[in-house]
């Protein structure tokens, strides 16, 4: 049975390289990757959030075809209780389509976070763009992003918390493969 796996977690960790390199071993597997899809969209940077809305209803286009056609999803998507469009948009397209849906939420504790978020150089446009949102001094926005996502998980029992702080890329793969495992057998 295919699955849309849900990787959900704040900005820089580790969410879209845990899903590219899943999908780079899992062959015929979708790394959904909605930021790339968001850089793709005229005028994402005057409305970045307007961006994202068009990507995500592409995106779920997607999803839905290539479950449909027996093929994994992997999803690196921060969704909080605030969005527009609050996810689970892309659990129902899983139910839809007779797939299983598994929401892994990637965690580290705050000065880690701040480190990989300060740490990493960006990996396109969308992305820079994110980072200096972001980055602004001024700015409460990474206080209010990181409270809606700990509000978001509050409301999502079933969401699969692994804790990322303190380990590498490698051990955080093998971890995020062992927790597919477990929810695989749940679901047998």
């Amino acid at each position: 049975m295919a699955r849309l796996i849900h990787i959900n977690g704040l900005s820089r960790v580790g969410k879209s390289t845990l899903a590219r390199r899943y999908a780079d071993e899992h062959p015929g597997t979708l790394a959904l990757d909605l930021d790339v899809l968001t850089g793709l969209i005229g005028g994402w940077k005057e409305n970045f959030f307007g961006a994202l809305e068009i990507a995500r209803g592409h995106g779920r286009d997607m999803a839905a075809r290539h479950l449909r056609d027996g093929h994994d999803v992997i999803l690196p998507q921060l969704v909080t209780v605030h969005d527009r469009d609050p996810d689970p948009a892309f659990e129902a397209v899983a139910l839809a389509t007779g797939a299983t849906y598994v929401e892994v939420a990637l965690l580290v504790d705050d000065h880690e976070h701040l480190q990989r978020l300060h740490g990493k150089r960006p990996a396109n446009d969308v992305e820079a763009q994110l980072q200096m949102l972001l980055d602004d001094p001024g700015s409460d926005l990474l206080d209010r992003i990181q409270g809606h996502f700990v509000e978001y998980l509050a409301e999502r029992p079933h969401a699969i918390r692994l804790d990322t702080t303190g380990i590498g890329v490698d051990e955080s793969y093998t971890r995020f493969l062992s927790v597919l495992d477990v929810a695989q057998q749940r679901t047998l």
